[in-house]
């Protein structure tokens, strides 16, 4: 596609690849300042439990978004394994 060019159906499949590419590592940089924020809450929590506590949930919640990125991905890969069907690859028959 020529820069000034209109989009086509048929450049779908190129979009779809890029937000993918480009969400992969937004979701690990998202989960470790997730990581970070709730570090930063659990030291400067001194004897606030509300905040200890509020930092631990930060981290754990960043860990198990982290978890479910990877375990989507995996089952992602699995089915394509399984069926062969390219589900990672976005190739539509336009």
């Amino acid at each position: 596609m020529a820069v000034g060019d209109a989009a086509q159906l048929s450049d779908l499949p190129t979009y779809f690849g890029n937000i993918l590419s480009a969400a992969i590592p937004l979701i690990g940089v998202i989960a470790f300042l997730m990581i970070l924020s709730g570090g930063f809450k659990i030291l400067t929590a001194g004897s606030d439990t509300k905040n200890l506590e509020a930092g631990k949930q930060i981290i754990t919640l960043a860990v198990v978004g982290i978890a479910l990125a990877i375990i989507s991905w995996l089952v992602l890969l699995a089915i394509q394994t399984i069926t062969g069907v390219q589900v990672t690859q976005f190739k539509f028959g336009f």
